[in-house]
């Protein structure tokens, strides 16, 4: 049998996209029924920039395993379309690694993607092009998760590293909790989850993306588990002690913003008198700051010690939704003389106002609230002597409802091997 070589391919590619450059037209429409092409990533149309896809991975020996698992599972996809006639566009697939990331504090993970995106054929100026962007398109994450969302968002993330303001990639515990859509199914799950129903998107309609998730995860052992009661309330502890920092710099540059505004009020008066209104305004917005966080701090050390070991073993499960709860603090006798506080991850305003952020109420056990999760330590064991490794995937398909979209969708779901990506991470 005569082997065909990778210049072959692109030579007839080359005429291939000639010919199609050639159909006239009147609409995409005419153009839906031509026959479609796929670019897999060994004969990407730019060498160059595939020479560089996986640089972030590091070593030869890293982005040889990555690219060794990115081709088999852009295998599994060629081979759900054996029996699907592609048409109406080209399919191009390109590859990515990205520098790792710890994972449960303790583990660093390197991740590395795939990339399908579907070029339709469109009619322009009653002739045949090729979309220079994409509508539909197949990924697959290795080693990371989208659409993983941390439980809580803080001020100036400086101060929430492991140590505060130097920034090695770790925060403390607190920063890292999950809150996870108990619809994603991702522990040990099967099926998809979709962020859009169909129904609620028009037929034809390429402005509103849909797209489905498939989570992968090793068998026997959970990724995410729940965070305790007592993790939580520790963590809260650590929390605490950050935002002194935080608030603390915030005062002393206020302090000395307004102590350069006041340093001469001989020569320059209205400056000093501006300092002055300066330095009341601004620390307005932390009022009585440190007795605030050490009643919070009190509350949490209380829980901890007054309840049993069993209570404090259970799920800490928390408010649902986030809200902001804004206050005013007045810090003069006129009408105006007042500013607005803004308070984040509080279960009440009365909290907002009297503690502030992460004042500790209670858990939601009985007010339908959500439970927190972290990545589970066990789950990554070995992970430090081969980062590569697959130990999660997700694959997504992004849709748009048009005729193409839908099949292409409707073709992977049913078609595609699942099990044999659950098969790559045992």
């Amino acid at each position: 049998m005569k082997t065909i070589t990778s210049f072959q391919i692109i030579v007839a590619f080359f005429v291939f996209t000639q010919q199609v450059h050639a159909q006239d037209c009147q609409s995409s429409k005419d153009l839906e029924n031509l026959p479609g092409k796929l670019i897999d990533a060994a004969h990407c149309e730019w060498p160059q920039q595939k020479a560089h896809w996986l640089d972030d991975l590091g070593t030869a020996a890293n982005k040889a395993m990555a690219n060794t698992v990115l081709t088999k599972i852009e295998a599994l996809e060629k081979q759900s379309r054996i029996n699907y006639p592609l048409k109406g566009c080209i399919l191009k697939t390109t590859f990515s690694g990205h520098t790792a990331v710890t994972i449960a504090g303790k583990y660093p993970l390197a991740s590395y993607d795939l990339n399908m995106g579907c070029y339709e054929y469109i009619c322009i100026k009653n002739k045949m092009i090729v979309n220079s962007e994409y509508a539909n398109v197949f990924r697959a994450y290795v080693n990371r998760y989208t659409d993983i969302e941390n439980a809580f968002s803080f001020p100036d993330e400086a101060y929430y590293y492991e140590t505060a303001k130097k920034y090695n990639g770790q925060f403390i515990a607190l920063h890292d909790f999950i809150k996870i859509d108990a619809s994603k199914n991702i522990n040990n799950g099967k099926g998809f989850y979709q962020d859009l129903a169909e129904t609620t998107v028009k037929q034809g309609n390429r402005s509103v993306y849909m797209t489905r998730h498939w989570y992968f995860t090793k068998p026997g052992v959970l990724l995410f588990v729940p965070v305790t009661r007592k993790e939580y309330l520790e963590a809260l502890l650590v929390y605490y002690e950050r935002e002194k920092l935080l608030v603390a710099d915030k005062i002393k540059e206020i302090e000395n913003e307004s102590a350069g505004m006041m340093k001469d009020p001989q020569k320059y008066p209205q400056l000093y008198e501006n300092g002055k209104r300066n330095l009341i305004v601004r620390k307005a917005k932390y009022p009585d700051w440190q007795q605030k966080i050490e009643a919070k701090k009190v509350i949490v050390q209380k829980a901890l010690k007054e309840n049993t070991a069993n209570w404090l073993a259970q799920p800490a499960i928390v408010k649902p939704k986030t809200e902001t709860f804004s206050w005013k603090n007045n810090y003069g006798p006129g009408s105006n003389d007042n500013v607005w506080i803004d308070t984040y991850n509080v279960d009440t305003k009365e909290d907002a106002q009297k503690t502030g952020s992460f004042t500790f109420s209670g858990f939601w056990d009985d007010k339908n609230g959500a439970t927190l999760y972290q990545y589970n330590r066990e789950y990554f064991k070995g992970a430090e002597k081969n980062p590569v490794k697959p130990y999660m995937i997700e694959l997504t398909y992004r849709y748009v409802k048009t005729t193409l979209g839908k099949s292409l969708v409707e073709n992977f779901t049913e078609n595609f091997d699942f099990d044999a990506i659950r098969n790559m991470l045992e």
